[in-house]
């Protein structure tokens, strides 16, 4: 009886396991890049952890801060963020989505960053809150993610074109290839500071 009860478990166990797995699998071209675009958009952890290698999805995923302002920031990055898959391309194990995309005009935000925050350092030069390295990183943040609010009240750009490229994982499923390039493009062409 022992016996059994353990291989009950063990079935039950493994396929719990699969459903887990199979869920995260994006089995088509389509799929993968509705899943990826979707998770960008709403800051999907779990379709967020599978592109950590791309340096804007780390910074996203890893703004240390005031979680109100990282909540602001996201919310603002992603406002005015639409897309639409218009045609996929599939060839043995290549694949490219054509999405169209909506999105703000961010390509201004990094200057209009450095003015600013270099305007805060100098009127605030000889205070102790200069000092406080903690402090000065938070307002920082807050800076940056000001900036980002100003585009983001403007109104949508209007349509682009963007081109996705993916591969199959050979394990059923299908990969994005993320570029900064790609991450550039879909994030309305947003610089993060230090990537200069």
């Amino acid at each position: 009886m022992q016996f059994i009860l353990k291989e009950i478990f063990t079935i039950i166990i493994a396929l719990v396991m699969q459903m887990g797995v199979s869920s995260v699998v994006s089995t088509t071209p389509e799929a993968a890049v509705q899943d990826f675009l979707e998770g960008l958009r709403t800051q999907d952890q779990q379709v967020m952890a599978k592109h950590m290698d791309n340096t804007y999805i780390n910074f996203l995923s890893n703004v240390q801060g005031d979680e109100a302002v990282v909540n602001r920031m996201n919310e603002a990055l992603f406002r005015n963020f639409s897309y639409e898959v218009a045609d996929i391309g599939e060839k043995n194990d290549v694949a490219v989505a054509k999405v169209t995309i909506n999105c703000n005009d961010f390509s201004g935000v990094l200057s209009a960053y450095d003015s600013a925050s270099y305007s805060y350092v100098m009127e605030n030069l000889y205070t102790d809150s200069i000092a406080d390295k903690d402090a000065l990183n938070a307002e920082c943040l807050d800076i940056y993610v000001q900036q980002i609010e100003s585009a983001a009240s403007q109104e949508a750009t209007g349509e682009k074109t963007v081109f996705i490229p993916m591969i199959d994982n050979g394990n059923y499923g299908w990969n994005i290839v993320v570029s900064d390039e790609l991450m550039t493009q879909l994030l309305g062409g947003l610089q993060v500071p230090g990537m200069q």
